[in-house]
């Protein structure tokens, strides 16, 4: 393979502070194959190059080029599209969900389609919904325990970024691990409950009344004898 090319892909994503798994999913390639282009290993063909250029915002030439011109920084979140290419209308961003409406033609779009660059969140998001969806499907300690770790890690990876969507994605990390403190209260009162320690099992639920069950759950062992 050009070492020229294998030598500026491998430039371009550690400017951008990108890793090849990152790379890989913007592309819709294995990691991999990233791997094989930045070790000079496999040649990308004349689509996926002109996929590449368009992904670092960079022209075919300059990527084949011996020093390839980088922007000081990636574009950041003031570069995300702020109107439908459609029809012009206002689009509203979901960061955690990865999507645009537009509010005036009621089109729904990923972010990323719309502007490449929005991968590097992906990382962030994809443990953010994951933790989100154990709180919702899950009711045992170890859930809770893993739900607490994924927004940790989606913290430290906001942490990298210094721009208005890391700030609203640490958001969404915040109210989770306070989410967390409740659900693994709930947890505890749903052990207490199915081990028919209804008295340790109220005491727990009376904790957090109003979250999720927690008021019929307190009903339910009242009605219980308790021991």
């Amino acid at each position: 393979m050009d070492t020229i090319l294998a030598e500026n892909m491998k430039r371009l994503r550690e400017k951008y502070n990108l890793t090849q798994e990152i790379v890989a999913v913007s592309l819709g390639v294995p990691d991999l194959v990233v791997y094989r282009w930045e070790a000079g290993r496999e040649y990308p063909d004349k689509r996926m190059i002109k996929k590449i250029a368009e992904f670092y915002e960079i022209s075919v030439d300059e990527l084949l080029e011996n020093k390839v011109e980088v922007a000081p920084e990636r574009p950041t979140a003031d570069h995300l599209p702020e109107n439908c290419k459609m029809c012009g209308g206002e689009l509203t961003l979901n960061h955690l969900a990865g999507t645009c409406k537009c509010a005036n033609c009621g089109k729904t779009k990923a972010i990323a389609d719309l502007y490449p660059g929005y991968v590097k969140y992906a990382p962030i998001t994809k443990a953010l919904n994951k933790a989100n969806s154990i709180l919702n499907n899950r009711t045992t300690l170890a859930s809770a325990d893993e739900a607490k770790l994924l927004f940790k890690q989606a913290a430290e990876e906001c942490n990298r970024f210094n721009d208005e969507v890391s700030s609203e994605l640490a958001k969404f990390c915040n109210d989770g691990l306070a989410t967390v403190k409740q659900f693994e209260i709930y947890c505890r009162g749903k052990h207490f409950f199915d081990n028919k320690s209804y008295k340790s099992a109220l005491v727990e639920f009376e904790k957090i009344r109003g979250y999720r069950d927690a008021d019929a759950m307190i009903d339910r062992c009242k009605g219980k004898k308790t021991k």
